[in-house]
C-alpha cells in the first residue's frame, strides 16, 4: 500500500455538501410545475365559473315553403 504526503487520511476526509444551485435543474422545474398545478388546482374554486351572458336579441323569421308533389 503507498502513502504520499499530499493525501489526507481517511479520518480527515468530509462529504463534500451540495449547493443548491448545483443540484438538478430538471428536477426542480419539474417540482415547480407540480406545484403551480397544484396551487392552480386549489384557487380553482375560489375564481368561480365564467359564463357568456348574451345582452342583444333578434327576431328571426322563417318561412318554410314545400312544393306540391308531382304525380
Amino acid at each position: 500500500m503507498s502513502s504520499s504526503s499530499t493525501e489526507r487520511p481517511a479520518a480527515e476526509v468530509t462529504p463534500s455538501r451540495r449547493s443548491f444551485l448545483s443540484v438538478d435543474r430538471g428536477g426542480l422545474v419539474r417540482l415547480g410545475v407540480a406545484v403551480a398545478f397544484a396551487v392552480a388546482a386549489l384557487l380553482s374554486p375560489v375564481v368561480g365559473a365564467t359564463s357568456a351572458q348574451f345582452t342583444d336579441s333578434t327576431d328571426v323569421s322563417i318561412t318554410f315553403v314545400v312544393a306540391p308533389e308531382q304525380p
